[in-house]
């Protein structure tokens, strides 16, 4: 990044830096929204990345992310009109054409959307999300939590599908994933129309900035002692455990009715030595909930991730396999999300696991 533009060369420092809050990013169908985000970022321009603090309290702000999974992509890569279409169809029904871009959630392809979006558009992309992290539904955001709705919103798909939806935030997502699947399981979405001063109270900033942040780190250390300690002061990492995988498969520790799309599946970890402890991580998807002996010591919404301790790289759920040595790291979450509206919206409890986040168990 150059006096504070994205431009294409950045996407491969991005990208490696986003593998920290999704490893799945070398999933197959993701380098289809890399090359589109560059092909619009060689077409149009580098595009500004800006902070919340220099926009005028008035100026109209949207979310770009999408909905779906990463298969679709495969075969129906995004071709870069995705972006105008729903943006244009969100400003027709607002009346009002946006003064800039933010970001649904900075982290797998959501991070690179945005960026997409602000280059095909020509408007500049504010340096902050609604997540901090990757979550399955697109009420669970720190925006929802200041109060502000998602719609109006607009999707569009590959396919020249455009929408738009007018209703609550949590029937929104209900609502768009019926289309979705619809019109081939992917969609992008311009989403939480907000003004700066709105955005100010309601968004985590520095997201996209952090990711840079952390590409950079990956690309420069050398040895798990060096990359252990970047990522603590990057991003606050605390290591939970180390050792080797001794068990992956398919899970389904939860209660109640699950209404998220996702794949249950658990990781076992065993520490060296005949007093290594057990590390149990269970997941939807996205690791969400880790079991020292039994005992609760990290859960969404704080995110969890794997470092491979021979190659110093990030290791995906579909990558884990038994015999692997790992270290599992734990990244805070936003404080907002530690709240009892935030846990209430995004904390174990709310993914059908019957237990207490952390942070609740050490106020009582």
């Amino acid at each position: 990044m150059i006096n504070g533009f994205l431009a294409a060369a950045d996407l491969p420092v991005l990208v490696a830096g986003n593998q920290l809050l999704c490893p799945a990013m070398g999933a197959p169908g993701v380098d289809g929204v890399t090359l589109c985000t560059d092909e619009l970022l060689r077409r149009h321009g580098p595009v500004p990345l800006i902070g919340l603090d220099t926009l005028p309290d008035d100026a109209l702000c949207a979310a770009v992310g999408a909905v779906g999974g990463f298969a679709p992509l495969i075969e129906l890569p995004p071709v870069g009109d995705e972006f105008t279409l729903a943006v244009r169809a969100l400003e027709d029904r607002l009346g009002r054409r946006l003064d800039a871009v933010t970001t649904l959630n900075a982290a797998g392809p959501n991070a690179l959307f945005p960026i997409a979006a602000a280059a095909a558009l020509g408007l500049p992309l504010v340096d902050c999300d609604g997540m901090g992290r990757i979550l399955p539904l697109i009420h669970q955001t720190t925006y929802h939590l200041a109060g502000l709705p998602a719609a109006p919103l607009a999707a569009s798909s590959q396919t020249g599908d455009v929408i738009v939806l007018q209703t609550g935030s949590a029937r929104a997502d209900r609502l768009l994933r019926g289309v979705v699947d619809a019109s081939g399981g992917f969609m992008i979405c311009a989403l939480y129309p907000a003004t700066a001063s709105q955005l100010r109270r309601a968004a985590i900033t520095g997201s996209t900035s952090r990711i840079l942040e952390v590409g950079r780190l990956l690309a420069a250390v050398s040895g798990r002692t060096a990359l252990l300690g970047g990522l603590t002061r990057t991003v606050g990492a605390r290591l939970l455990a180390g050792g080797r995988i001794v068990e992956v498969g398919r899970t389904d520790r939860t209660v109640g009715t699950r209404h998220y799309p996702s794949m249950p599946s658990g990781i076992v970890v065993q520490e060296p030595g005949r007093s290594g402890r057990t590390l149990r991580l269970e997941a939807q998807n996205e690791l969400l909930l880790a079991l020292l002996d039994g005992a609760v010591v990290a859960a969404v919404p704080d995110v969890l991730c794997l470092v491979d301790r021979q190659r110093q790289r990030l290791v995906g759920l579909e990558q884990a396999a038994v015999g692997d040595h790992v270290d599992v790291l734990v990244i805070a979450a936003d404080p907002r999300w530690h709240t009892p509206q935030g846990l209430a919206l995004a904390g174990p409890r709310a993914f059908g696991f019957p237990v207490r986040h952390p942070s609740e168990a050490s106020h009582r």
